[in-house]
């Protein structure tokens, strides 16, 4: 990976690491919401709760403002938090890979008042395609697209299941929710990111420019691979983060959780095993 020389003294680079450096230290700190118990579910709800306080404020328009950081030192700054090394042992598919694909869940949630009736159950026949990608805004998380699991493990049904009821009351995901095992085929591509690295390597294989920024191109991304699994270490480092590199600035991506997109129906079959009214 050629990153951009230009940007190791930039103020912008201190900043972005500075951001990193507090991110870690809140991971590392000890949960302190009293609704969130039990044995490493903790750690989980806590990593949540952390990457949550970092939302996207849409497009910059001023690259003078950004927090960029070069992906060799995000990696290296993540790599000693103390909570995910924990989760790493106990729980590794989530944390670097590779994807668990006996163990995926999709949930379907209510809207808001003012939007359409959402999908509760998963179906080949309200599916939409990657193909079309190019021609909707750049985003390093499209939505309105594909479909996005998270992996079950801890006895959860996945990191967005998690989600749900940290934000239980929410207006933005009303009940139900119907929560869904799927199980995809055997042979899929499944792209894995589990570093900051890869996540900047992965932009430049399939690069959409917008300005001065670059964004996957989902469409060429499609081409090439059935899912795309983005694990916690790579969430960890790169949330809300820029990259600077000789092609231009990697955008910075807000996934959240550890999720996996699918860009075409792969799925075998579907079993709705929670619904919470």
């Amino acid at each position: 990976m050629r990153e951009a020389r230009a940007y190791e003294s930039n103020t912008d680079m201190k900043n972005g690491l500075s951001e990193l450096a507090r991110r870690v230290a809140q991971l590392d700190a000890e949960p302190s919401n009293p609704r969130v118990v039990g044995g490493s579910c903790v750690d989980l709800s806590h990593f949540i709760r952390v990457l949550g306080q970092t939302t996207s404020t849409g497009t910059p328009r001023d690259v003078r403002a950004l927090q960029c950081l070069s992906a060799v030192d995000a990696d290296s700054l993540l790599g000693s938090s103390r909570l995910l090394a924990r989760l790493a042992e106990v729980a590794p598919e989530i944390v670097t890979g590779p994807l668990r694909l006996d163990s995926q869940y999709w949930v379907g949630t209510g809207k808001p008042s003012f939007l359409p009736g959402g999908e509760l159950t998963p179906k080949e026949s309200a599916f939409v395609c990657m193909s079309d990608a190019t021609s909707r805004e750049p985003s390093t998380k499209p939505f309105g697209v594909g479909l996005f699991t998270s992996t079950g493990v801890l006895n959860t049904h996945g990191m967005w299941r998690n989600y749900l009821d940290l934000n239980r009351g929410s207006t933005l995901h009303p009940l139900p929710w119907h929560t869904w095992a799927v199980e995809p085929h055997r042979h899929v591509r499944v792209h894995e990111i589990t570093t900051a690295s890869e996540w900047v390597e992965f932009v430049l294989s399939h690069p959409r420019r917008e300005h001065e920024l670059l964004f996957p191109s989902w469409g060429s991304v499609a081409r090439d691979h059935d899912a795309v699994h983005m694990t916690l270490r790579a969430i960890g480092a790169t949330q809300g983060l820029y990259f600077p590199t000789e092609q231009g600035i990697v955008a910075a991506p807000y996934w959240d959780i550890e999720s996996t997109m699918w860009l075409r129906w792969c799925f075998g079959s579907t079993r709705l095993v929670e619904t919470v009214t």
